[in-house]
């Protein structure tokens, strides 16, 4: 049977509804759903509800929603079947009862199948036709509830993005598993740390899933709980911070009705530092002891190697102690509280005491900081003050050094170290000894013995001092080096001429102002007595006071260059020696200029000098005109003194200059011979630079020719002079000539050249010394001539002075003989002037005659004024003429020994002979000091008292050969030689021969031999630190002016009624109690 067409278009009428009632309750159930959700979240936002149980209520209501919307759709599905549609088609009226129904159901038996399909088909053309009318109203009935569907559905869209489901609270509706997760959670409290230290805080984590609030409870230990509402996140988390702390505390947190653990943060107390002791451990070469320092802050010198030792203690249980400096960290030894150790400073920083206590406390209190300046130990310094630069060698083979070295705490070694500079080998080394006690300055006097090096013309040595001081890590400095130059023959010669000349201008400037001073002080001195006489105002005046001022300072500043001249003499002294010339004259020339410089500088003219100082210091008038004529007579003798000595040092400086130009001549020569020996085996080049040298030298001897011809008086000299100038000139010439052959290679025309100046060289040496020998002839022969005149005239003297000794009171008139004595006093002068000139000439005519002379006038002035009174004195008179007698005959005496001796001697200046004198009397000593020595094992024999006595006699006769040389030349220190030596003959003669006195012998002997070297006394370095030495019984030597207190026996002398009544009685009786107490205890 084919299907019928009813239900199909019954299915095709319900379609479209079923759809619509479908789409409804989706949109309904969906609108529900969104409800379910977001009335809930509301709520949550709201705070209506703040269980996290929301969640999952929201989400059982959109389940439940969901469910709703299954079930209503099914029953919606069910509805829009055919049965139900027919009905509803059937009730419209359009279709009679039963008539689209009837067609749904099944078939009964008898029905016709034609007319049952064509019932069904006219069923479904008129459902087709009118069944869609027939269901309108019902499609606007499910119409109108779509629209309500999908308001619902807006505002439940609306309602859900409005409470902001992905953030804030509403995030959480998509964790139900967490939110269910919070709500069965625990409340909970935690603490960052349980253990604080005092006034520190701590942070508290709360923690309450799904609560905004909740309440703190904290307590402190003895106090009631209090509480604190705080507010929760929205993942119920909340922080608080508690402090700062001063105790133990709790906390514990309540939340909808469940209650955390509680916490308890436990406050730890600080410890403190009990006790603190710092002792300073200075290093051991300080020498200083243990020192408490202080800790306060106070910042500290340490010595570098100072050792801190540390003992502390605090209120806890130490972990750590240790010092901190710099980045570096020094552990102490800790046992309980207690802690002790050292450290060693070694750079300057902040010393930090860091303590960890054992529970881990801090340490209260200010921190230990302790600001430390180490103090190095400073390197030593040395410094050579002499001869303090490069220099020379001086006489002998000794190098005199003076070395002071200092450190800031001690000196260990000093030590001077020499190097030859042509050996290349070590340096030799020399320890200076220092004081055994330590010492941290020392001036050191040394000598550096140049006898070990060996040292050549042309060699240099290198010298420097190296001192180390005492500190555990030594330091080292070491001096510049210096160095010693030995000059060659040719470099010594020029030093010797331009010292020469640099000396002679000092001597011309001095003379002169001399002079000059001399007048200014004669006029002021008489414009003084002038302005006293004429105003008879006995005040000093201002202008006066001024002038007389600049006459002191004026006379000082010439005595100091005078005292700077004798350095210039001991330079060209010492150039002299290294000059290698062979005739010694100018060096004992320049011993007597320096003697002449002793003289001029007396202690009167010093005397003279402080009385006019202190007289304008006292403003006094007549003192200040005394000591202005006093000073002008000093003046004046010095003033005849630099005379003398310009013109003794002119003569000795042209004697010195031809004989240095001899010597190089005669060198040049006989080099010049070697050379020409040697040409043909030589190198061409060396051969030509050693002639051009030697050339050079030739040409310097031509110039020094030239500046001594200036500086002779007589035109023959001069011309001679002149033209062994110029005969060195042509020598240079010829070997310059030489030179240039022999590095061409013309060997033998080299060799004819330089034969050709070897013999001008010998030709000039032959004139030079011949020049020389007659201008010390002719300056010999002018000494002669004028004692010859002198010793004329003083004869002459003589005897008138004998006639008027013999006339006085005897027949002639008084005022005859007054006028007699006059005119030979005047005469006596002018011998003095004579002489005086004369000894400025020659060593060996000694000023002691002019003192023979002026004692001699003396004596005629006071015989003179002796008979010039009304009450003529004829007996003293005659006795003072008589005493001139001898006077002038002692002077007499002396002149004919200085001519014996000008005349014997070989130099210009008579030196040598007075040299050779000592250096004689000198070799007796030694042989009388050798005998002496010998005696020593021969004690009391009879035959030792035999040598005894003849050995007195020749050291007594020494004496007097002595005294004698010492009148005839005023060499200082000659009168001591002599002393000494009478002292050794008077203890010989007495028998008493023991070490103590062959001693003296042997020094008295070194010293002649010194004195015989220079003619001078034993010099005093007045740089050397003076040394005393203990007393000895046997070496007491009384000065002559202190002799005279003793009596004939070598008794001290009591004084005299005469002498002590001029005393106060307080002063008697003192002087007496120290003459007693003096001579209770033996002869001196």
């Amino acid at each position: 049977m084919a299907p019928r067409l009813t239900p199909a278009a019954l299915a095709q009428l319900v379609a479209p509804l079923r759809q619509a009632g479908v789409r409804l309750v989706g949109v309904g159930g969906l609108a529900l759903v969104l409800t379910g959700l977001a009335v809930p979240t509301w709520l949550a936002r709201l705070g209506i509800v703040r269980s996290p149980l929301w969640v999952v209520v929201a989400w059982l209501l959109a389940f439940l929603a969901a469910g709703l919307s299954v079930i209503v759709g099914r029953r919606v599905w069910r509805h829009f079947s055919a049965t139900t549609v027919a009905l509803t088609v059937e009730r419209s009226g359009g279709w009679r009862h039963g008539a689209v129904t009837s067609l749904l159901e099944a078939t009964s038996e008898g029905t016709s199948l034609e007319l049952l399909a064509a019932a069904d088909q006219s069923c479904a053309t008129s459902l087709g036709e009118r069944g869609a009318a027939a269901l309108e109203p019902e499609r606007r009935r499910w119409a109108g509830w779509a629209r309500i569907g999908h308001w619902a559905l807006a505002a439940g869209v609306v309602g859900f993005a409005a409470v902001g489901p992905h953030r804030g609270v509403g995030r959480q509706l998509w964790s139900p598993g967490a939110a269910w997760a919070s709500f069965l959670a625990p409340v909970q409290l935690m603490s960052d740390r349980t253990t604080v230290d005092r006034g520190e805080s701590v942070r508290l984590d709360l923690r309450a899933a799904g609560r905004s609030d909740a309440e703190l409870w904290l307590r402190a230990k003895g106090e009631p709980w209090r509480s604190e509402s705080v507010a929760l996140d929205s993942t119920g988390r909340a922080t608080k911070t508690i402090g700062p702390l001063e105790g133990d505390f709790y906390a514990l947190l309540q939340s909808g009705g469940r209650t955390s653990d509680t916490v308890l943060v436990h406050v730890r107390m600080p410890a403190f530092l009990g006790r603190l002791a710092v002792t300073a451990n200075y290093p051991a070469y300080l020498r200083l002891e243990d020192e408490t320092l202080p800790t306060t802050g106070d910042t500290l010198l340490l010595p570098a190697g100072t050792r801190l030792s540390t003992v502390g203690e605090s209120t806890a249980d130490l972990a750590v102690a240790q010092w901190n400096l710099g980045g570096a960290s020094v552990p102490l030894d800790v046992r309980g509280r207690e802690f002790r150790g050292a450290v060693l400073p070694r750079a300057t920083g902040v010393l930090e005491l860091e303590l960890q206590t054992a529970d881990g406390a801090p340490i209260g209190g200010d921190p230990i900081r302790i600001p430390v300046v180490v103090v190095p130990d400073r390197a030593p310094e040395v410094d050579v003050p002499v001869p303090g630069q490069d220099t020379m060698p001086v006489l002998g083979n000794e190098l005199a050094l003076v070395i002071d070295a200092r450190d800031d705490h001690g000196l260990a070694s000093v030590v001077v170290m020499a190097q030859l500079g042509r050996s290349g080998s070590a340096p030799m080394s020399n320890a200076i000894p220092l004081p055994s006690t330590g010492t941290d300055r020392a001036l050191l006097s040394t000598r550096l013995d140049l006898a070990r090096f060996a040292l050549t013309a042309g060699d240099t040595l290198a010298y420097w001092v190296v001192v180390r001081d005492n500190a555990p890590q030594a330091n080292v400095t070491r001096s510049r080096t210096f160095v010693l130059v030995v000059p060659t023959t040719v470099e010594a010669r020029a030093e010797q001429r331009s010292a020469s000349k640099q000396v002679a201008k000092i001597i011309d400037s001095l003379v002169n102002q001399a002079k000059q001073l001399q007048r200014e002080t004669e006029d002021l001195s008489r414009e003084r007595q002038r302005n006293s006489s004429d105003k008879g105002d006995p005040s000093l005046g201002f202008e006066e006071a001024k002038k007389a001022e600049q006459v002191a300072r004026d006379q000082q500043d010439l005595m100091d260059q005078a005292e700077g001249l004798k350095d210039q003499l001991e330079q060209l002294d010492r150039a002299t020696e290294k000059s290698g010339v062979a005739d010694s004259a100018f060096r004992k020339q320049l011993d007597d200029i320096r003697q002449q410089l002793d003289k001029a500088l007396t202690p009167e003219m010093r005397k003279r000098l402080d009385e006019l100082r202190e007289a304008l210091k006292n403003l006094d008038p007549q003192g200040t005109k005394d000591a202005l004529k006093k000073l002008a007579d000093a003046q004046e003798k010095l003033k005849e003194a630099l005379e003398r000595t310009r013109e003794l040092f002119k003569r000795a400086a042209l004697e010195g200059e031809l004989g240095s130009l001899e010597q190089e001549s005669k060198e040049v020569a006989e080099q010049q011979k070697n050379w020409n020996e040697q040409v043909n085996q030589a190198d061409s080049s060396a051969a030509g630079a050693k002639e051009q040298a030697l050339a050079e030298r030739a040409d310097s001897v031509a110039q020094g020719l030239e500046q001594a011809a200036k500086q002779m008086k007589q035109e023959e000299r001069q011309e001679a002079l002149k033209e062994s100038a110029q005969q060195a000139k042509q020598a240079a010439q010829s070997m310059r000539d030489a030179a240039k052959s022999a590095k061409s290679g013309k060997k033998q025309a080299a060799k004819k050249q330089g034969e050709d100046a070897a013999a001008k060289m010998e030709e000039v040496q032959k004139d030079v010394k011949e020049q020389k020998d007659d201008q010390q002839d002719e300056w010999r022969q002018e000494v002669i001539d004028a004692l010859d005149r002198a010793l004329a005239e003083t004869a002459r003297l003589s005897q008138r002075q004998l006639a008027v000794s013999n006339s006085v009171g005897r027949g002639t008139s008084i005022a005859q003989s007054r006028l007699e004595q006059g005119v030979l006093e005047e005469g006596v002068q002018k011998i003095v002037e004579q002489v005086l000139a004369v000894s400025g000439k020659n060593a060996l005519v000694s000023p002691q005659i002019g003192v023979s002379l002026v004692q001699a006038r003396l004596q005629m002035a006071r015989a003179r004024e002796a008979i010039s009174s009304a009450s003529a004195n004829l007996r003293e008179a005659a006795e003072q003429a008589g005493e001139a007698v001898d006077a002038l005959n002692v002077a007499a005496f002396q002149m004919l020994r200085a001519r014996d001796d000008v005349q014997g001697s070989s130099s210009g200046s008579g030196l040598a002979e007075a040299m050779q004198k000592m250096q004689q009397m000198a070799g007796q000593q030694g042989s009388m000091s050798q005998e002496g020595n010998n005696l020593l094992s021969m004690l009391a024999s009879q035959q030792m008292q035999g040598q005894l006595q003849a050995m007195a006699q020749r050291q007594r006769q020494l004496a007097r050969d002595l005294e004698r040389l010492r009148a005839e030349t005023q060499a200082p220190g000659t009168r001591d030689l002599a002393e000494e030596a009478r002292e050794l003959a008077r203890k010989l003669e007495a028998g008493r021969i023991d070490r103590e006195t062959v001693d003296r012998q042997e020094r008295l002997f070194k010293r002649m031999l010194d004195a015989g070297r220079t003619l001078q006394g034993e010099e005093k370095d007045e740089k050397k630190e003076r040394e005393s030495t203990t007393a000895k019984t046997d070496s007491l030597s009384i000065p002559v002016s202190l002799r005279r207190l003793l009596d004939r026996s070598g008794q001290i002398r009591l004084p005299s009624w005469d002498e002590l009544q001029r005393l106060s009685p307080e002063e008697r009786r003192l002087v007496t109690d120290y003459f007693r107490r003096l001579t209770a205890q033996g002869k001196p």
